[in-house]
């Protein structure tokens, strides 16, 4: 029995928006993505397979910029959003005019010139849709649209110090205020309660967010132990390994994961630690001591594939002892969801918005203080010394996240979608508003 979203959700933010007069039905949504992390595209990938299950009729047409590139080896966005029945356009850049250095200052400008009839013909495209949602709004301006927007503000790492800027210090004022004039013209759909609180504490005043939880970042479905076998073949993968998912974004914490690795490897000495990611490319060594990695030509206890498609990826999923995420920020555990969905145990940060995912979606997983290595180390021994108990929580993770798909998910942001269109108001008040 599928769990319903409301018993899923228990948000405390219920962005309740509905006016008098019956709710007017969404026909058509263009949904923006200028640029994305790995995990931005699957997101809006797996959102867009949902809206499609919901609503098979609905119009969609999907705005492509510049910085969507091809992740997977075979297919480009544009094959795989056309596969789904969406239709797909170029848009134009949306970033301010860069003004710190002369060479990107005279750039900008004369793309902006060049492009501003692309820029008007697209939003004059844009609006023949009902509404847009802007799926990953992260360094560009909220263009001037009349008709009703949504963003998704994944998160707001860049106001937080995590022992480094996350972000370039010259840039939070811009961030800040360009995500201002998002909250003061868009609606807001966030992923936890974490984040809403997040959004509410750095924009005081602005209106509550929609929360609406995510399931697996990947797609339904587990790889064939052949596939698996010759993906990990291919990628020199063999014996015992732990997974770690992670960009080098300083919040991504790997050099604590990899001090947590070195104690782990004196109680398991033929594990090795294989991390896949963005900017990943070249980490490979020796974790001799918990500080740094002692540098190997080949070889090695700790290595790196860099970006990998999502076939590669689930693969690797299904093929690890655990999947190990200890980032000290995020809005949630998206490599934990994959996990979760693959039945793969899973070692993770005991920070809010994780923590706020296990309760919600009733899965588990061994948790750690992530700027503690010891610990860290520790939950990955007490999973590896008893696979029996590891393999039962992770079925049990795998049967609570096929109580709670992307239809589940797809089906509220179109029910929130309907709730920001403006309503159809009812025959007794256009016979009130004749009279007056």
């Amino acid at each position: 029995m599928r769990r319903s979203s409301d018993s899923v959700s228990e948000n405390r933010y219920g962005a309740k928006l509905d006016s008098p007069g019956r709710r007017n039905a969404l026909k058509s949504l263009a949904i923006v993505l200028q640029d994305s992390s790995t995990g931005g595209w699957r997101y809006t990938l797996r959102l867009i397979e949902g809206i499609k299950a919901v609503r098979p009729e609905l119009d969609m047409t999907a705005y492509l910029g510049r910085g969507i590139h091809r992740i997977d080896k075979v297919d480009s966005p544009r094959e795989v959003l056309e596969r789904f029945g969406v239709r797909v356009k170029k848009m134009p850049s949306l970033r301010p005019i860069d003004r710190r250095r002369t060479s990107k200052y005279v750039t900008s400008v004369l793309r902006r010139f060049l492009e501003k009839p692309l820029y008007y013909r697209w939003i004059s495209d844009i609006q023949r849709h009902d509404m847009s949602l802007f799926a990953w709004p992260f360094g560009i301006e909220c263009p001037p649209i009349q008709k009703p927007m949504v963003f998704v503000p994944h998160d707001f790492n860049y106001t937080h110090f995590v022992g480094t800027f996350v972000d370039r210090k010259s840039d939070l004022g811009l961030f800040k205020a360009m995500h201002q004039r998002w909250i003061d013209r868009a609606h807001a759909i966030v992923s936890s309660n974490f984040i809403a609180d997040e959004l509410m504490r750095t924009f005081p005043g602005a209106s509550a967010p929609r929360v609406i939880p995510l399931s697996q970042l990947g797609q339904e479905g587990a790889c064939s132990s052949d596939t698996v076998a010759n993906t990990l073949d291919a990628l020199q993968i063999h014996g015992d390994y732990l997974l770690c998912l992670n960009n080098l974004s300083a919040h991504k914490n790997l050099g604590q994961v990899i001090a947590g690795f070195h104690y782990a490897k004196k109680r398991f000495p033929n594990t090795r630690l294989v991390i896949a990611g963005h900017g990943t490319d070249g980490i490979r060594g020796n974790a001799s001591v918990p500080w740094y990695l002692d540098h190997v030509a080949e070889g090695g206890d700790v290595i790196s594939l860099g970006l990998r498609s999502d076939e590669e990826i689930k693969s690797l999923i299904q093929g690890a002892r655990l999947v190990i995420n200890g980032s000290v920020y995020e809005a949630g555990n998206g490599s934990g969801l994959d996990a979760w969905s693959l039945g793969t145990p899973v070692a993770m940060s005991a920070i809010p918005p994780f923590l706020e995912q296990m309760q919600r979606l009733g899965v588990h997983a061994e948790t750690f203080n992530p700027r503690c290595c010891y610990e860290i180390g520790d939950a990955i021994v007490r999973l590896m010394e008893d696979p029996i108990r590891a393999a039962r929580l992770a079925e049990c993770s795998q049967q609570a996240m096929q109580r709670y798909t992307w239809t589940d998910v797809a089906a509220q942001y179109v029910d929130y979608f309907e709730r920001v269109l403006p309503p159809i108001y009812t025959e007794e008040r256009q016979v009130f508003t004749n009279a007056a």
